[in-house]
């Protein structure tokens, strides 16, 4: 009986090391995460196995900051485009400039140059700057989850009778109520940060114009007649993507252009700049988005037809009517950020990131701007539900 017994056990310990030994040869990264339904919008490459994302542009070496895909990231000495300053180091010591010997130039908090060593490498402990992407990291997933974001959207905005901005600068869709109504009701804002962030691409790479890439049949263009700025939407797109926390700057925006392959209409060559596959890279023109175009120009008084109003004010409750209708009082954004009204909401008065009176308003840093002015804006508006945005107010 004990052999018997023994015997059980001996068969049991055997079994029991065959199945540790099947189970930990299959617990490799990302194996053990659990099962992804099929329609689910989570990319093939996640969990780690990064050797299915195309999008990501690792360095030749690391820590280079020879010019390529972006480099370590740093933020950079940019002209008012965005193109990346180059700097030159000889190499090989010849005197000739070599294609292959220069490098982008990092720039500490202060905006001083940062200077590079004898082979273009940053110097350990150097103060450079992270650019922070935070959840824009989205744009670096593979272009058909874009792709899908952008069907999605004109799902939507296909079937839709007009269209306008909401507060930050999102698409609005408008339809005809033939049954209630009989007039224009709000059917949906593009709030979904893949579909804005697909949106987005599509406008820096076409904006409202017909090309051989899009096959001669722009499907935003109609947008124009609607008096909708292209370069305007996108940066309300852009907000809807990002982070709500931080300041949106040049070099986050010239970044993420380059990550969705957004150089634009009428795009600026920069010499010596180079990618993995050594062909130039490419930037937008913000100086002539199109050839004949005018600077891109932010005016930050498009806040000014944008009213919201507060169920909350000055310590008195305006709740809303059966009819979805509040007496509070109303607002435009601009009047409230700007400081030209005595706050007197909830919490602290909101207020723009960039002082205008310090920083030019057009080209990329304008662009960077209005982006921001709306990421500031989006945050505000959603985080206080006592906050109510009146598309259709007229004072």
């Amino acid at each position: 009986m004990k052999t018997i017994i023994r015997t059980a056990r001996y068969v049991f310990f055997l079994l029991l090391m065959s199945c540790l030994t099947i189970l930990l040869s299959n617990c490799q990264k990302g194996d053990v995460l659990p099962h992804v339904d099929d329609d689910s919008d989570r990319p093939e490459w996640a969990g780690g196995n990064t050797d299915d994302n195309t999008h990501i542009k690792g360095n030749d070496e690391s820590g280079t900051t020879r010019g390529g895909d972006y480099g370590d990231l740093y933020v950079l000495l940019r002209d008012d485009n965005g193109v990346p300053t180059m700097t030159w180091r000889d190499l090989d010591a010849d005197s000739e400039q070599d294609d292959d010997e220069f490098f982008v130039q990092p720039i500490d908090a202060l905006g001083n140059e940062i200077e590079l060593d004898q082979y273009g490498e940053v110097p350990e402990g150097a103060p450079v700057i992270e650019v922070d992407f935070g959840r824009l990291n989205i744009v670096r997933s593979p272009q058909s989850v874009l792709d899908q974001a952008f069907e999605e959207a004109m799902k939507v905005i296909d079937f839709g009778d007009d269209f306008t901005l909401d507060f930050c600068g999102r698409l609005s869709i408008w339809n005809y109520d033939l049954v209630v109504t009989d007039s224009l009701v709000l059917t949906k804002t593009i709030d979904s940060p893949r579909e804005n962030m697909a949106i987005y691409q599509y406008l820096m790479k076409y904006m409202y114009e017909n090309t051989v890439e899009n096959n001669n049949a722009n499907r935003l263009a109609f947008l124009d007649a609607y008096q909708i700025d292209a370069l305007l939407l996108a940066a309300g797109c852009f907000s809807a993507g990002s982070d709500k926390t931080g300041t949106v700057d040049i070099d986050e925006v010239v970044y993420i252009n380059g990550f969705l392959d957004c150089c634009g209409l009428n795009p600026i060559e920069n010499d010596y700049d180079y990618d993995f596959n050594h062909e130039n890279n490419y930037y937008f023109n913000f100086t002539e988005p199109r050839l004949g175009d005018a600077q891109f120009q932010y005016n930050r008084g498009i806040y000014e037809d944008r009213y919201i109003q507060f169920l909350v004010w000055d310590n008195v409750y305006y709740p809303l009517n059966e009819e979805g209708v509040s007496e509070g009082p109303v607002f435009s954004i601009y009047d409230i950020f700007e400081g030209m009204v005595e706050f007197k909401g909830i919490g602290a008065q909101p207020q723009f990131t960039y002082r205008w009176n310090q920083f030019s308003h057009d080209k990329v840093q304008g662009f960077a701007i209005a982006i921001d002015d709306a990421v500031q804006v989006l945050d505000y508006v959603h985080g206080d539900s006592n906050i109510i945005f009146l598309p259709n107010y007229q004072p």
